[in-house]
């Protein structure tokens, strides 16, 4: 269960609830935990929404979300 009002920078509040293995719209719609990979989702039909459980766009999932944590690399080449 993830419980954040905001996201991990505090720049925007969150848009999204993980609870019970699953993503929900503050409004208690269900999201694609599928979308969010890097790959997308590979099932053709079902009810759960194809949008970014960071900010809520269709044109992209949380792995490619412009709000998400960056990587910081510790120990460079």
């Amino acid at each position: 269960e993830c419980s954040a009002t905001q996201t991990w920078d505090k720049q925007f509040e969150t848009f999204a609830e993980h609870i019970r293995k699953g993503l929900w719209m503050k409004d208690g719609k269900q999201i694609c935990t599928g979308w969010q990979h890097e790959e997308g989702c590979t099932t053709p039909r079902h009810d759960a929404h194809h949008i970014c459980s960071g900010c809520g766009a269709a044109t992209h999932g949380a792995q490619k979300c412009p709000r998400a944590q960056k990587v910081v690399a510790t120990d460079p080449v």
